[in-house]
C-alpha cells in the first residue's frame, strides 16, 4: 500500500509538471533581438540602410508655406486659414495635397508642380526656389500626411496605424498595436508589401538579431504586418482546461488505487 501511494505522489507530480511545460512560451520564443551566438560582448552595432523617402504618385503632403510678407500677399496663409483642421486622418485628407498619377500637385497660383521622385527636403527647396518670384524668402516645410501600415493577427490591438515620419521600423509599428501577445509566433512575422505593381511577401525573425538588417525591418507605407500563432495555440493550449485535465487525473489515480485494493 505505502508503495502504491508513492507511485500515485509520484504520477501526480509528473502530470502537474507536464502541464507546467505545455502551459509556458519558452522563454527563447518570446524575447526580441536575441545575440546570434552565446557571448558577452554588448553594444554590438550594425549597418543599417534606411531608403531615401522620396514622394510617389497618389502620396497625401502636407504643405507649409511661410515668409515675411504681410498676411494679405502670402496667399498660402490666406488658403489654410479658410481650410478646415483636424487631428484625424480625414482631417488631415482635406488639408494636404494630393499627388495625382502623373506625379504633380496642383498649388494656388503657380499649378501645376512635379513632387515625384523627389524626397521632402529637395521638394521644399525646389518649392521655395519657385515662391521666390512671388514671395519674400519664403520658407517650405512638406510632411507626408495618412501614410499608414496595417497590423493584423495575434497582437494586442489590431489595426490600420498612421504615422508621417519618415521611417519606421517593424518593432514601433508592433508597439503600436500593444505588442505581440503571448501566444504569437515572433519568429515568423508576415510583412505584405507592394512594390512596383506587385504584391510581395517575406518573412522575419524578430528573435534574432540580425533582422535589424532586413530590408523588412524599416517599413513602407501600405506595408501589412501579420502574426501568426504558435502552434500550440492552433492546438487550443492558450485555453487548455486545467481544471478538467487535473481532475481527471485525480479520478484516474483514485479508480487506479481502488482496483488495487
Amino acid at each position: 500500500m505505502t508503495m502504491m501511494r508513492i507511485q500515485m505522489k509520484k504520477l501526480n507530480f509528473l502530470s502537474i509538471l507536464i502541464l507546467l511545460f505545455i502551459s509556458c512560451v519558452p522563454q527563447k520564443d518570446v524575447i526580441y533581438l536575441q545575440a546570434e551566438r552565446d557571448n558577452k560582448i554588448f553594444n554590438v552595432e550594425h549597418e543599417v540602410v534606411k531608403d531615401r523617402s522620396t514622394i510617389e504618385s497618389f502620396d497625401e503632403v502636407y504643405i507649409e508655406v511661410t515668409s515675411t510678407d504681410p498676411e494679405g500677399v502670402n496667399f498660402f496663409e490666406r488658403s489654410r486659414q479658410n481650410t478646415f483642421t483636424s487631428n484625424s486622418p480625414e482631417g488631415f485628407s482635406i488639408i494636404s495635397y494630393r499627388v495625382d498619377e502623373f506625379g504633380n500637385i496642383n498649388l494656388p497660383v503657380i499649378g501645376n508642380v512635379k513632387l515625384a521622385g523627389y524626397s521632402l527636403v529637395e521638394a521644399a527647396a525646389m518649392l521655395e526656389e519657385k515662391l521666390n518670384d512671388y514671395l519674400y524668402q519664403p520658407s517650405v516645410k512638406i510632411n507626408f500626411v495618412n501614410k499608414s501600415i496595417t497590423v493584423v493577427g495575434y497582437v494586442n490591438r489590431p489595426g490600420r496605424y498612421y504615422y508621417s515620419s519618415d521611417h519606421i521600423n517593424i518593432l514601433q509599428a508592433l508597439g503600436m498595436a500593444g505588442d505581440i501577445q503571448e501566444f504569437g509566433n515572433r519568429k515568423k512575422i508576415m510583412v505584405v508589401r507592394e512594390e512596383n505593381n506587385r504584391t510581395v511577401k517575406d518573412y522575419i525573425d524578430l528573435t534574432r538579431e540580425g533582422v535589424i538588417e532586413s530590408p523588412y525591418y524599416y517599413l513602407r507605407s501600405n506595408d501589412i504586418i501579420y502574426v501568426q500563432p504558435l502552434k500550440r495555440r492552433w492546438w487550443g493550449m492558450d485555453t487548455f482546461p486545467y481544471a478538467l485535465v487535473l481532475s481527471s487525473v485525480t479520478t484516474f489515480i483514485l479508480v487506479l488505487d481502488y482496483v488495487q485494493k
